[in-house]
Order: structure tokens, then C-alpha cells, then sequence
């Protein structure tokens, strides 16, 4: 190829980047971390973590138990 055809196609090479651009149809490692960060803050205050959840399970069955305890407790005392 000369430098002719090159000069014949520049105008649409030129009309796509310039599309490409003010789309954004390419984004920057910077501009995609940000947004990265948008999303993990976001998902942090609207979901639990397993762990916590593991935790409230845990603390769920200490407190189911501790009530089957009171139970057994109420009905020794008062079943007779």
C-alpha cells in the first residue's frame, strides 16, 4: 500500500476514533479500577460477607440452646 490509500481512508479511520472516543468504547486500567472500587463499596453495604453469616449461625445456635435450657428448666420446675 502507498501512502495515497492511506490518505484516501484516513477520514473514516479519523470519524471512528473520534465515535470510539466520545463513546468510550475503550476504557482506561484507571477508570476501570475506579469503577471497580464503586462496586465492591457497593456490594460491602448491601451484602453480608459469609463470615458474618457464619457468625449469626453460630450465634443462633448457642441462643436456640440456650432457650431449650430455660424450657427444659420450666417445665422440671412447674410440670409436676
Amino acid at each position: 500500500m502507498n501512502i495515497e490509500q492511506y490518505i484516501e481512508f484516513a477520514p473514516i479511520l479519523i470519524a471512528v476514533i473520534i465515535f470510539a472516543l466520545q463513546m468510550k468504547i475503550f476504557v482506561t486500567p484507571e477508570l476501570l479500577e475506579k469503577k471497580h472500587r464503586e462496586i465492591m463499596n457497593e456490594c460491602q453495604k448491601r451484602f453480608a460477607s459469609v463470615i458474618y453469616i457464619e457468625e449469626l449461625k453460630n450465634q443462633w445456635g448457642e441462643i436456640k440452646e440456650k432457650i431449650d435450657k430455660i424450657y427444659d428448666y420450666f417445665l422440671q420446675s412447674h410440670g409436676d
